[in-house]
C-alpha cells in the first residue's frame, strides 16, 4: 500500500472509530486508576513521561508537555502522547506552525486508535470535546463512564463543570454535594460550590464565557454518526471563530493529504485572527499548486519569498536523489526539512533526526 492509499485508509477508517466512541452506549468494565495526582493507565503500560503527559494535560500544564517531549528517546511516542502534545500546541498557538517538529499519527487527532474504546480514550475526548465546544459529546461521555464505574471523582467534577457551562446551575449543585462525598475531590467540590454562591472567578469565568462561545446551540448535538470531518465542520458553521475546531480541521486535511483543502479554506484566516499565513499552510499550498503544475497567485495567497525558496531547494533535492546518493540526500532533506510539511507529504513520516 504506498502513502496515498495509507492516508485515504486513514481518512476513511477515523469515522467509522470516531462514531463507536460516540454512539456507544457503556464503556466497557476494566478497571482504571484516578489517583489525586491525576495519574491515570490505559490497558497498556505507560511508562513514566506518558503517565506525567497525562497529569500536565489533567492540570493544563502545556508547556510541560511540549518541554517533556524533548526528553523521549527517538522513535518513543503513544497516540495518547500525540493527542496530548497537539492539545499543547494548540493551546501555546504554535499548532500550525510546528506541528511536524513532533512525531505524528492521524489517530492522534481524536483517539480513533481503539476497535474497542477504552475508559482512557472516552476520558481524554470528554476533556477535549469540551474544549472544541461539543459539550453535549463530552456529557455523553462522562455520563457512560460514570455509569459503568459506579462513581468516579474526577468524572462527577467534569459533569459539574458540564452543567455551569451550560447553565444548568442546579444539576451542577448535584453533582458538586455528591463529589463532597470524595476524600480526594471534596475540598475541590466545596470550593465550586462557593464559587456558584458567590460568583466563580474571574479565571473560571472566562473558561466558562470561552466555551460557550464555542458551543452547538442548545438541543443540537451533532449528529452521532458523524465524522471527524463534518463534527469539525459543524462547529465552524456554528461559530466561524472557533480556532480551536479551524486548526484541528487543518490538522486533520495535513494528515490525510487533502491539500486541496488546504488551500479552500484560506479565505478563513483573516476572519479568525492570523496577520498571516501559517507555515505549514503555506507549504501544503505549495504541494498543491505544484502537484496541479500551476503558478500560485501571490496576490491572492501571500507566501513569504522564504517558503517558496525552501519548496524550490526541496523539490530539487528530491528530484536528484539516486540510489547511489539516497541516504546521503535524504539525511540531508532530515536535517534542512525534517520538520516541514513538504518532508512528511513525500515520506509519510516527521523526519526526526
Amino acid at each position: 500500500m504506498d502513502r496515498g492509499e495509507q492516508r485515504e485508509h486513514a481518512a476513511a477508517e477515523q469515522p467509522k472509530r470516531l462514531a463507536i466512541i460516540l454512539k456507544r452506549t457503556a464503556v466497557a468494565a476494566t478497571p482504571f486508576i484516578l489517583t489525586v495526582g491525576g495519574l491515570y493507565f490505559s490497558y497498556d503500560r505507560m511508562n513514566k513521561p506518558f503517565v506525567q503527559t497525562n497529569d500536565y494535560s489533567l492540570r493544563k500544564q502545556w508547556d510541560k508537555i511540549l518541554e517533556l517531549s524533548r526528553n523521549l528517546p527517538k522513535g518513543r511516542s503513544n497516540v495518547y502522547f500525540n493527542h496530548d502534545i497537539m492539545r499543547a500546541l494548540y493551546h501555546t498557538g504554535r499548532l500550525p506552525y510546528d506541528m511536524f517538529k513532533f512525531p505524528q499519527t492521524p489517530h492522534g487527532l481524536f483517539l480513533t486508535h481503539e476497535e474497542e474504546v477504552s475508559d482512557l480514550t472516552q476520558l481524554k475526548l470528554c476533556d477535549f470535546f469540551i474544549e472544541l465546544g461539543s459539550v453535549n459529546r463530552a456529557e455523553k461521555l462522562a455520563s457512560e463512564i460514570l455509569a459503568a464505574k459506579n462513581h468516579s471523582g474526577i468524572v462527577v467534577e467534569k459533569l459539574a463543570w458540564i452543567n455551569i457551562i451550560k447553565g444548568q446551575y442546579q444539576t451542577a449543585r448535584i453533582y458538586l454535594n455528591d463529589l463532597k462525598k470524595d476524600l480526594i475531590c471534596r475540598g475541590a467540590a466545596t470550593a465550586l460550590l462557593g464559587g456558584l454562591d458567590g460568583g466563580l472567578s474571574p479565571d473560571q469565568t472566562a473558561y466558562v464565557e470561552s466555551i460557550r462561545s464555542r458551543m452547538y446551540d442548545e438541543g443540537y448535538p451533532g449528529a452521532a454518526d458523524e465524522s471527524v470531518e463534518q463534527m469539525l465542520k459543524g462547529l465552524l458553521a456554528q461559530n466561524r471563530r472557533n480556532r480551536m475546531a479551524f486548526e484541528y480541521l487543518m490538522a486533520y486535511y495535513l494528515l490525510t493529504g487533502r491539500v486541496d483543502e488546504i488551500t479552500a479554506n484560506m479565505e478563513r484566516l483573516k476572519e479568525l485572527g492570523y496577520q498571516t499565513i501559517p507555515t505549514i499552510y503555506e507549504e501544503a499550498m505549495l504541494i498543491y499548486f505544484g502537484a496541479k503544475g500551476q503558478k500560485i497567485d501571490l496576490s491572492k495567497f501571500n507566501i513569504r519569498r522564504q517558503t517558496i525558496d525552501r519548496y524550490t531547494k526541496f523539490v530539487q533535492l528530491i528530484t536528484g536523489m539516486r540510489p547511489e546518493n539516497r541516504q546521503a540526500v535524504l539525511n540531508h532533506l532530515i536535517s534542512e526539512f525534517g520538520s516541514s510539511y513538504f518532508f512528511y507529504s513525500t515520506f509519510g513520516r516527521v523526519g526526526l533526526p
